[in-house]
């Protein structure tokens, strides 16, 4: 599905234009994203540094909801490895998305890209605030790991479904609708995103003293949070 044509009303309030606000690209991502498409167009605009912010700040959130689960020190280091991991995750796929979509035809540049990518993972985080009451519900009303850890690990692959899906519309937008779809990208980036998940863990559970798990596949991780065996740090 094409992005709309940026409409010029579509994010005006009171008389107020888009002036770029965290608040206004998120709700952009939501309704518009064509209109942030044309504000990476225009000059002395921090496009790209504005949707960092917001990846950071969504995901800030969605750490703060996932650290709910089991208190104590999580409250500051779930948020932390989330925003840090998002970003690390976007970064890391970023190359690879920009020589896959040059070699389908694509002509945007590096920052165009980036921005697209950007903007696709900062509509994942905001989904993710979105979906974080009920999120937040469970990690109050139950006390097993395995459901809290699947719930969480859910609302991240659907979210990541809706971003993947903008990342797409929007380089078939700068590359005036003849780009074709990226999906082998998109099944990388999901797998980078859940290994991720793994190698910050735990981020369901109490704080175990490490920042950084020792070499696991996701699957395996998972699976044993599912199972509640997985092994504690010494």
């Amino acid at each position: 599905m094409p992005i709309a044509p940026p409409d010029a009303e579509t994010l005006r309030g009171h008389g107020s234009p888009f002036r770029g606000r965290l608040i206004d690209y998120a709700t952009a991502l939501v309704q518009a994203p064509a209109a942030i498409v044309e504000d990476i167009h225009r000059p002395r605009r921090a496009t790209l540094l504005r949707l960092t912010g917001l990846v950071l700040a969504t995901m800030s959130i969605t750490g703060l909801v996932v650290a709910a689960f089991s208190g104590g020190l999580q409250f500051l280091i779930v948020p932390a490895k989330l925003s840090a991991g998002m970003l690390l995750c976007a970064l890391l796929c970023l190359p690879s998305l920009y020589i896959f979509s040059s070699l389908s035809g694509a002509t945007q540049s590096l920052r165009e890209t980036a921005a697209a990518l950007l903007m696709g993972v900062g509509l994942t985080g905001v989904l993710l605030v979105g979906l974080a009451p009920v999120s937040w519900l469970f990690s109050q009303t139950t006390s097993s790991p395995g459901v809290m850890g699947t719930l969480h690990i859910v609302a991240m692959l659907v979210s990541s479904a809706f971003g993947l899906g903008l990342i797409r519309r929007v380089l078939r937008a700068m590359n005036g609708g003849t780009f074709s779809g990226l999906r082998g990208w998109g099944i990388m980036f999901v797998l980078v995103l859940l290994q991720m998940t793994t190698t910050l863990r735990p981020l369901v559970g109490p704080y175990e003293g490490e920042l950084l798990g020792d070499k696991k596949f996701f699957i395996e991780h998972w699976a044993q949070v599912a199972n509640g065996d997985e092994p504690r740090a010494q």
